[in-house]
């Protein structure tokens, strides 16, 4: 920072009487010129003044001790201001703090909503897993007779109900109508006829109330492995197992009162010996929920929580296809040859599929 002996200033305000001539600082104070190697004066890190050290009643050897740290200095004037300056910023970085938490909630329920979103291809599933063979025209009079009828309001984060009748319509456009061959007689046909028609109202009836179904669960889990008190009071149970349940919310970063805890049920009959009944649990939004699996690791990680299990409530269909996938990543994994890998069942319910993962070296 000097470019002369026994000086601490700079170059940018010095003066030079020619281009021949030594620099030389003039004092802004006193307004004297300085031209010896030896002059002593401080130079303002913000006006890029100088100020010699007779002026600003400083002795040689504070001026000594500055020179030798790297401590920034500001003559008065520019020291008020820096002051200021310092006091703007901390509102400025307190102001940048709030627009990031901001943005940061409407990442998260942009996340939230793209999690929640219908997923047209399972819809598609559910519908050619039920459906077989339907007739057009009477599957769009099922549709709009069974959509009037689901109580339960449909969200923007759901599938609303153009939603579901347009992906019905168009898997049931694209599987071919019954042919009727051979010479049947036109009695039997007319029978026939009957019993399929009330055979495709019921499978329709069943893949809306499916749908519904699942729309009711979205916002439950259900909880193994939290050990239920031997007391005969249910209403005691219930407050033990709200009290061990927020435990664990809070062990997994999310904030919920036991009043948010809409439902909390055991399932099957108590037991005095079998006191492990797992916990339905109805949250108020699907919110604490993700937040919960996508924190899953805090359980997995706390020996508290060695034998505890969180999962989705799933429907009768789910449960069933969930079998059915498990029974074939255990098969794939039987058949693996290498030994390197294995097959699991990984996604959120609405997508749920068998994937290859690499063992991990024990």
């Amino acid at each position: 920072m000097t470019t002369r002996k026994g000086s601490i200033t700079g170059p940018k305000s010095s003066q030079k009487l020619n281009q021949d001539e030594e620099e030389a600082w003039t004092c802004a104070k006193c307004t004297k010129i300085f031209k010896e190697p030896e002059a002593q004066l401080m130079e303002c890190q913000r006006c890029k003044e100088h100020f010699c050290i007779s002026c600003l009643k400083k002795t040689k050897a504070e001026y000594s001790m500055l020179c030798k740290t790297d401590a920034m200095w500001f003559c008065g004037k520019c020291r008020i201001v820096m002051e200021q300056h310092a006091v703007t910023d901390i509102e400025i970085e307190k102001r940048c703090k709030q627009i990031m938490e901001s943005y940061e909630e409407r990442i998260t329920s942009l996340e939230k909503t793209v999690e929640n979103k219908c997923d047209e291809d399972k819809v598609k599933q559910i519908v050619c897993e039920e459906i077989k063979s339907c007739n057009e025209e009477m599957v769009k009079i099922m549709v709009k007779e069974e959509v009037s009828k689901i109580e339960a309001p449909i969200t923007e984060e759901g599938c609303d109900e153009d939603k579901v009748k347009a992906i019905i319509t168009e898997e049931i456009s694209k599987i071919q109508k019954p042919d009727n061959k051979g010479d049947s007689d036109s009695t039997n046909n007319e029978i026939d006829k009957a019993a399929k028609n009330i055979t495709r109202k019921e499978t329709v009836t069943n893949v809306l109330e499916e749908i519904n179904e699942r729309k009711s669960r979205e916002n439950n889990l259900i909880i193994f492995g939290i050990s239920e008190i031997d007391e005969e009071s249910k209403e005691v149970r219930e407050n033990t197992d709200k009290e061990r349940l927020n435990e664990l919310f809070k062990d997994c970063k999310i904030q919920l009162d036991k009043e948010n805890l809409k439902t909390i049920k055991r399932l099957g009959k108590f037991n005095r010996e079998k006191l492990n009944r797992p916990i339905l649990v109805k949250l108020p939004s699907a919110e604490p929920k993700i937040t919960l699996f996508r924190n899953i690791h805090y359980i997995k990680t706390n020996p508290k929580y060695a034998k505890v299990g969180v999962s989705n409530d799933l429907t009768q269909a789910e449960r069933e296809q969930e079998k059915r996938l498990w029974d074939q990543a255990k098969k794939q994994t039987e058949e693996e040859i290498s030994g390197d890998y294995h097959f699991r069942v990984r996604g959120p319910p609405w997508a749920r599929k068998v994937v290859r993962l690499k063992k991990l070296d024990s």
